[in-house]
């Protein structure tokens, strides 16, 4: 069965119609809507694929629904997003690197991006329907401050399945089942589809049951030594065909297999401001994805600095770093194609919170062998992000 994303866009739309009869008996909607704008503008400096500058931008569109609230359906909860992103790119056409400077750069569509039903328990929660996998697992909340995509999902988990896992920019069809084995522990498990979307349509969200192409299944558990601390350890296995590296004929099924780890928390505290950090490791394998192995870690200082106590402001500086794999690197060099081992990007970043509906975040990042190529210098890129936001919630 298939279903074009668009269709069912405009489907999902209609859901504001029912707001009405959403409402709670004290009055109160139970259908919540967000809008965000976030634009970027860019620069690359020196190095990379060429000195040039591009404009990206992004816009969500979210409705969710409380059934409890409006229904009585205890625990349940409808959510349906949409996104748009422009065409232009910036690390393909301008820096050349692999873990991609913007985390909304993307070829450019208007999509139907989630589309799911929760229902919670006393001890946990499952979620189906189309789902961006990095909500629910690798979640790195610290991180979340950077710009650069690695801070997001580790480029080992991101690499997963022909057209990716179900993460930005394309969403598949999954579920997530979350067990709360106690205050400090939890414990995730998901099946997505093993191949989201239509590698040779990408600008279309698409569901397909039909095809062989196996499933992705992800295990992730959650430990919390204190209230400001966490570490996670998660696996993944992909069932779905992909090609070794070693011999471009040969196709594996289920020996895609990756282990990542994650610790983040608060280092200390002094009034107002605090300083947080994040470590995440992760390895794939290498005989099936090009990044066996990838590291980073970063600093987040928040607290007042030049905008005063009344705005949110953050500092953070962070260093992600991917390794090639032997078997593509042997690959690579019989065809003639020369790749360096490491990819490393360094970023410093700003933010703050200039108006209750206007964030501002200046970013500048230095690109070490972008794209393993050694015929590019290392590249230097400054940017500059804006987020325009609005909720129908009061505050």
């Amino acid at each position: 069965m298939r279903t074009a994303g668009v269709p069912a866009m405009v489907a999902a739309l209609g859901l504001p119609i029912f707001a009405d009869a959403a409402e709670s008996p004290d009055g109160n909607s139970a259908l919540s809507l967000e809008a965000a704008y976030t634009g970027e503008v860019w620069r690359n400096f020196s190095g990379g694929a060429r000195q040039d500058g591009t404009y990206l931008d992004n816009i969500d569109v979210i409705a969710t629904l409380d059934a409890e609230q409006a229904w009585g359906w205890t625990g349940t909860t409808f959510l349906v997003s949409g996104l748009h992103n422009n065409r232009p790119t910036l690390s393909d056409r301008i820096v050349g690197d692999i873990q991609t400077v913007s985390n909304i750069d993307t070829e450019g569509a208007t999509r139907l991006y989630e589309a799911w039903v929760e229902r919670a328990f006393e001890t946990g929660a499952i979620k189906l329907g189309l789902i961006d996998l990095n909500s629910e697992l690798d979640v790195n909340e610290t991180g979340a401050l950077f710009i650069n995509s690695s801070h997001g999902i580790g480029p080992d988990f991101s690499q997963v399945g022909e057209n990716g896992p179900s993460i930005f920019p394309i969403t598949g069809l999954g579920t997530v089942m979350r067990w709360d084995a106690s205050e400090r522990l939890q414990i995730r498990l998901a099946a997505f589809e093993g191949t989201v979307g239509d590698p040779t349509h990408p600008r279309r969200t698409t569901v397909d049951l039909e095809t062989d192409e196996g499933a992705l299944l992800v295990g992730e558990l959650t430990v919390h030594p204190s209230d400001e601390s966490r570490a996670v350890v998660g696996v993944w296995r992909h069932t779905g065909r992909s090609t070794d590296f070693s011999d471009d004929e040969l196709l594996h099924r289920n020996e895609s297999l990756g282990v990542y780890a994650l610790t983040e928390g608060k280092l200390l505290s002094r009034g107002e401001s605090a300083l947080s950090g994040f470590l995440r490791v992760g390895v794939a394998d290498a005989d099936v994805h090009q990044i066996s192995r990838y590291m980073g870690a970063g600093l987040v200082w928040s607290g007042p600095m030049l905008a005063g106590p009344e705005r949110e402001e953050q500092l953070g500086l962070a260093l992600a770093t991917i390794t090639n794999g032997s078997p593509f690197l042997r690959a690579q060099a019989a065809q003639g194609a020369a790749h360096d081992r490491h990819e490393t990007a360094v970023e410093l970043t700003y933010r703050v919170q200039a108006l209750s509906w206007l964030a501002l975040q200046p970013d500048l990042q230095y690109i070490i062998n972008p794209g393993t190529d050694p015929g590019l210098d290392n590249a230097w890129v400054v940017g500059l992000r804006f987020e325009f936001s609005w909720s129908n919630e009061p505050g």
